[in-house]
């Protein structure tokens, strides 16, 4: 079962430990304050100057030290599920209530760079030729979502899984193409396989029991304005907070 207190004791006896040791790598200190993970790939800790989650404790009325950025740029899901595995099993939050889960998207990003790096193809289209290889790359990350989502709810918590937001052509940059650039053709593209990527997740999120945050529905708002984007593939300030927006009104629920 969770525990639902850190004593003051247990904090003493750490760091004592700590002390008398004289170990050059720390453990990590419980943090009791925290209900809320945000956890994922660079959606949750981007290039912005301000992510999401650091929207929602004024949006929830919480305190923000309610709340951790478990973010990390560039990791895949099942990078991610090993990671949450271990933030779990050494209960970094002992009080946490909430999982905010965002990832996946690196798996996709991966596929693309191995089959079609300048976003040539799309594959809703009828003569799309790595159909197969595209169906494997999801289920292994569907497959990995569903495990994390099941391990969080096993360890009481309450997950949300967030849709992924689609691309937007016309802003300065496009780090993730060879080219540095998103051209409309190639974000019609790109958007049909996030459209893909994003039916599983919010099919794996209702088959393991977690709400689906659905920022994808609010992709043509977002991109109306493109100083809702920081680059090509990830929201700006004002991209986050309203993302965050979305995020609030679903936990609140």
């Amino acid at each position: 079962m969770r525990r639902l207190g850190f004593s003051r004791s247990r904090y003493t006896i750490l760091i004592s430990a700590i002390i008398l040791s004289g170990c050059d790598s720390f453990p990590t200190i419980p943090d009791p304050n925290v209900r809320y993970i945000a956890f994922g790939d660079s959606t949750t800790d981007g290039p912005a100057d301000r992510q999401y989650v650091d929207f929602l404790p004024n949006l929830l009325g919480e305190s923000s030290d309610a709340f951790a950025n478990e973010g990390r740029s560039g990791e895949t899901s099942e990078e991610g599920l090993d990671r949450l595995r271990s933030l779990l099993a050494a209960e970094t939050y002992p009080n946490a209530t909430t999982l905010i889960y965002w990832e996946s998207g690196n798996d996709l990003s991966d596929f693309i760079k191995d089959y079609d790096p300048f976003l040539l193809s799309s594959p809703a289209a009828t003569d799309f030729s790595r159909g197969d290889e595209l169906a494997a790359a999801l289920d292994d990350a569907e497959a990995n979502v569903g495990v994390a989502i099941s391990e969080a709810r096993v360890n009481g918590l309450a997950v949300f899984v967030a849709t992924y937001a689609p691309l937007a052509p016309g802003v300065d940059r496009c780090d993730s193409l060879p080219l540095d650039i998103l051209f409309p053709g190639q974000a019609t593209n790109g958007n049909a396989y996030l459209d893909a990527l994003n039916l599983r997740l919010v099919l794996v999120a209702e088959l393991n029991g977690a709400t689906v945050v659905d920022i994808a529905a609010i992709g043509d708002e977002l991109r109306g304005n493109s100083a809702n984007y920081e680059n090509c593939n990830h929201l700006s300030d004002l991209g986050n907070e309203r993302a965050a927006a979305e995020f609030a009104a679903a936990i609140a629920r």
